[in-house]
């Protein structure tokens, strides 16, 4: 809840405020022109995905997890089973153990939160007044909050008693095969380690320790909880069922090379056929590419933003004119960006599949063509 607040109030003239977005016309402009490498080199990997689980969903056969075909080296491969270990990880701090995949202790502790609410008001003169609130509210935070960056002094925050770490298995297997590094990393499905059997200490770092809903709390009251205290849970990932589509090599797997240039190692938590998990690696591309799309296409907005900027300041000698010339020129912004960023995609479409692109644009032509012409031939056959 909030503790307490401070306001800061500060002022800043209208020369000053032109000088600023003079100096913000040259990073306005960095952001306009980076957009276009951006969204160019995008298509191209857009592309280059597209085509290479195209290859692969051509390419990928199905094999068993019971033994190691010779045959099948070098090849593409998918497979299903139970991903297992036989490595037991341990938190030695706290005395946790399991046999698994994946062992993670997660930290949360109770801290100082800095909010900073902002409002600003431009008067007659291009004056603008600047009114900070900062307000301090306690919350559980994974990270540790630097408090000496806090405006107010007196919210002082500890530092971290303990740290979050995630450890992982060695050597995983999947049936006749073991698993890559990065596959293990990738193996997900977190479950809840039950504390109620351990062993703990009672008192830890000068705190009493306590287990409270299935977490080893530090501190000494739980209902009330004290700046510091701490919470620790852990989870694991346990013995769980794969499919895999990699390159079979030797008794592992490793990256499947296209000849479009990309690489193919998807792992999934479950039972997936091949088919579904090339579906949703296409639908991951997708959303990759329209999420840099729009990313590149607001770099480029706030790029003209900055370039126009000085206009709205300097028209903030009447506020009600700044804001007209604000609206004005973020207008301005998005109507220039937005057919700049479409032609980029486009022209870099066009580039990165020019046969798919020239087909596309012939038909585009042709409908147009008898979308003109059609009428006419109508017309003609009615009169005759």
């Amino acid at each position: 809840m909030d503790h307490d607040s401070y306001t800061e109030v500060t002022s800043q003239g209208w020369f000053s405020r032109i000088g600023e977005s003079i100096k913000g016309i040259l990073f306005g402009l960095l952001l306009f022109i980076a957009a276009f490498p951006l969204l160019w080199w995008n298509e191209g990997r857009s592309v280059q995905r597209y085509e290479t689980l195209q290859e692969g969903q051509g390419l990928v056969i199905n094999i068993s997890n019971e033994w190691v075909d010779p045959i099948n080296q070098e090849k593409l491969v998918h497979i299903q089973g139970l991903a297992e270990t036989d490595d037991i990880l341990t938190d030695a701090e706290f005395g946790i153990s399991a046999n698994a995949i994946k062992l993670s202790r997660n930290v949360l502790m109770y801290q100082w939160k800095e909010n900073v609410k902002t409002e600003s008001r431009e008067d007659v003169g291009g004056k603008k007044t600047t009114t900070k609130t900062y307000s301090y509210v306690k919350e559980w935070s994974r990270t540790a909050l630097n408090s000496s960056q806090f405006k107010k002094s007196g919210y002082d925050n500890p530092p971290m008693l303990f740290n979050s770490k995630t450890q992982h298995a060695t050597q995983v297997n999947l049936g006749a095969f073991r698993l890559s590094p990065s596959q293990i990393r990738r193996i997900s499905g977190n479950t809840a380690i039950s504390l109620h059997a351990i062993d703990f200490p009672k008192h830890m770092a000068g705190k009493p320790v306590q287990l409270i809903d299935n977490s080893f709390y530090l501190g000494d009251y739980p209902a009330e909880p004290s700046i510091g205290d701490v919470k620790i849970s852990f989870t694991q990932v346990g013995n769980t069922d794969i499919s895999l589509i990699a390159e079979q090599f030797n008794q592992s797997f490793q990256p499947f090379q296209s000849k479009a240039g990309g690489n193919i190692d998807l792992l999934e938590t479950g039972v997936l056929s091949a088919d579904a998990m090339f579906a949703a690696a296409h639908q991951e591309n997708n959303l990759i590419t329209w999420g840099i799309r729009i990313g590149g296409g607001v770099i480029m907005w706030l790029g003209l933003s900055l370039l126009f900027r000085p206009l709205s300041v300097v028209g903030s000698v009447l506020p009600f004119l700044g804001d007209i010339l604000a609206v004005g020129t973020g207008l301005l912004s998005f109507l220039i960006s937005l057919p700049c960023t479409l032609l980029t995609i486009a022209i870099a479409w066009i580039a990165h599949r020019p046969l798919l692109a020239g087909g596309l644009i012939a038909v585009a032509v042709i409908s147009f063509v008898m979308l003109k012409f059609a009428p006419r031939r109508k017309m003609a056959a009615a009169q005759g």
